[in-house]
């Protein structure tokens, strides 16, 4: 079972010499990347913060050709899912995965994501010519 250990990165968004967000990422397989996690401090929520870090993941995916990423939000959390749409991304499900990917290996992915029952997966393709929305 995968635990927070196994998070390649975490960034920090510093203002005025203080941490108010970070964002977790880690690669889940060859050329596909996952947003583990995104937070932002209270008092700086609805400025445009948590956009900046996902902005800044999905130019470090590009960047590590990254082909392919995901991100889960639970699913009653509204603001995250408008975050991920508004970057490009579309709410997706195991069956859709599987498709493109094979049951054994959107298993494999699952777990390696952490996705548990009660969150909605999100998915964006990325291509070299992909640029930030």
């Amino acid at each position: 079972m995968g635990t927070l250990r196994d998070i390649e990165t975490v960034r920090a968004a510093r203002l005025s010499g203080r941490n108010v967000g970070l964002v977790m990422v880690k690669n889940v397989g060859p050329e596909i990347g996952y947003v583990y996690y995104i937070a932002v401090a209270k008092e700086n929520r609805r400025s445009g913060m948590a956009r900046f870090l996902l902005d800044d993941a999905i130019t470090r995916f590009q960047k590590a050709g990254v082909k392919e990423m995901f991100a889960s939000a639970e699913t009653d959390n509204t603001p995250s899912e408008k975050l991920f749409e508004s970057a490009g991304f579309t709410r997706t499900n195991f069956g859709e995965v599987s498709k493109r990917h094979g049951t054994l290996h959107t298993l494999e992915l699952y777990r390696k994501m952490l996705v548990v029952p009660g969150e909605a997966l999100f998915r964006k393709e990325l291509t070299s010519g992909s640029t930030i929305q």
